[in-house]
């Protein structure tokens, strides 16, 4: 991207694994506005989730109930500071063209685009990492190398009766998937794959089967729990997990929410939405780790990616967003 090309910037939001101990704890000694957001996961969520968030036990950090929303905590409590500071500096609103977030990190996306408020995002989270923890137990392996039609038709021949026992929960990028579901099925297509030329399939430390039919009980209690909030239309467009479509529609957000626990992430599908028919040229992923943006600089090497998941990182984005004709308005 050429310095007099505008921007088009797309803010993105991280899933589970990307979580370390320590994360946020530099915006929090920072910002009130950071140190409200892990007040409010403290009161909704558990009363002791920013202290696992910044002091560990890493072993507890690790757990589904306290992972996702302490992930999420982060990215929100990232973002606030992130638009904090740039005002501190007298610039404008850096104004997002789009919002994505893979897995949990759609709660992000959808907080972003005034979908959801801080206390919901909170709620809604709780509930979902509380159901996926105590979900039926599986396995989850990443696939490295192997063309997706390939890993699909491995896949496929493990469906009995209508049901999967092995899936592709995420599709991230080409050649890099993540498959889901039962231990012995999961582990037995994962031989089959690397007989089919995969460089490597890594089995990967979950508390869970995520995306897969084992979170089909979990999904259906998501969706009724959903019906008691009201989502607002979103001010931006959000490209949605269940189908990497821009989505500005409340109800229609909050179905596809209700969905998205045990049906694949169609992440490399989302890029290609963002980049590809959206123009957008400019990420900023907000949260732990760099996942993401990792994903994207393979992929789309025109594309401008920062991170945003402690105070240096946010201080270099602010500087090199602003001083390369950043989008503000």
């Amino acid at each position: 991207m050429t310095q007099s090309t505008p921007r088009k910037i797309a803010f993105l939001f991280p899933g589970q694994g990307a979580q370390s101990v320590g994360m946020g704890k530099s915006f929090y000694d920072v910002s009130e506005k950071a140190r409200c957001v892990y007040d409010t996961f403290d009161e909704l969520v558990a009363p002791n989730l920013s202290t696992v968030c910044f002091e560990g036990p890493e072993d507890e950090l690790k757990r589904t109930l306290y992972t996702q929303p302490a992930i999420l905590a982060t990215s929100l409590a990232a973002l606030q500071v992130f638009c904090e500071k740039n005002l501190e500096k007298g610039r404008g609103v850096i104004k997002p063209d789009a919002a994505a977030g893979h897995s949990l990190g759609e709660y992000g996306a959808l907080y972003a685009s005034g979908a959801i408020d801080l206390p919901m995002a909170a709620r809604l989270i709780q509930k979902r990492a509380e159901l996926m923890e105590n979900a039926s137990k599986g396995a989850m392996s990443a696939v490295l190398g192997l063309d997706e039609a390939v890993v699909e038709e491995v896949v496929q021949a493990y469906d009995e009766q209508g049901r999967s026992r092995v899936t592709i929960a995420n599709y991230n990028t080409d050649g890099q998937q993540v498959i889901s579901g039962e231990p012995e099925a999961v582990a037995d297509a994962g031989e089959k794959l690397k007989a089919k030329g995969a460089k490597r399939v890594i089995p990967l430390v979950v508390g869970g089967a995520f995306h897969s039919s084992l979170m089909d009980d979990a999904a259906q209690a998501f969706r009724s729990f959903l019906t008691g909030f009201d989502f607002q239309d979103a001010q931006l467009p959000v490209i949605t997990n269940v189908d990497a479509q821009a989505t500005t529609a409340g109800l229609t957000l909050r179905e596809k929410l209700g969905q998205q626990i045990n049906h694949s992430v169609y992440w490399r599908q989302t890029m290609r939405a963002l980049f590809n028919e959206r123009g957008i040229n400019t990420v900023i992923e907000f949260g732990p780790g760099k996942v993401l943006t990792g994903m994207i600089r393979k992929a789309y090497r025109d594309v401008a990616a920062f991170n945003v998941y402690d105070m240096d990182s946010l201080n270099t984005t602010l500087e090199q967003l602003n001083g390369t004709g950043a989008a503000v308005v």
